[in-house]
């Protein structure tokens, strides 16, 4: 489960930041790319957190911790790098880098929520796997 998400995630990242270069140049692009890195970045997390840390998998306890910690977690990741990359980075504060930006990181997250609703609607016996890693 984890790496079709991050693989749909990295595939709209890849779709978005071409579509952003064309029409707008490379800033533009960039700033795409980093908008859905983002993204990325947060999603990786607390997929970790849910699906490949060791001791989750073993006590169902821990899974509701480990719940809440993947998603405080990847709030924390996505506010964060959104603050350093307008503090850090004056390029990125423009219209049309910051449009980019936010176009990446939405359209990355519509794609791991497409791709998780439809792996959600797949029969069990497709979905399981022992290592939690599809």
């Amino acid at each position: 489960m984890f790496r079709g998400l991050m693989t749909a995630q990295a595939a709209a990242i890849a779709v978005c930041s071409i579509l952003a270069g064309l029409l707008g140049g490379a800033p533009v692009a960039i700033a795409a790319a980093w908008g859905g890195g983002i993204c990325l970045l947060a999603h990786a997390w607390a997929g970790f957190q849910l699906w490949l840390h060791p001791g989750n998998r073993r006590s169902e306890r821990r899974q509701a911790g480990a719940a809440i910690r993947a998603e405080m977690g990847k709030i924390v990741i996505m506010l964060l790098l959104f603050w350093l990359t307008f503090r850090e980075m004056p390029d990125m504060r423009s219209r049309e880098t910051a449009a980019a930006l936010f176009a990446g990181f939405f359209l990355t997250q519509v794609a791991g929520w497409i791709w998780l609703a439809r792996y959600g609607d797949a029969p069990l016996a497709q979905r399981h796997t022992p290592h939690h890693d599809r």
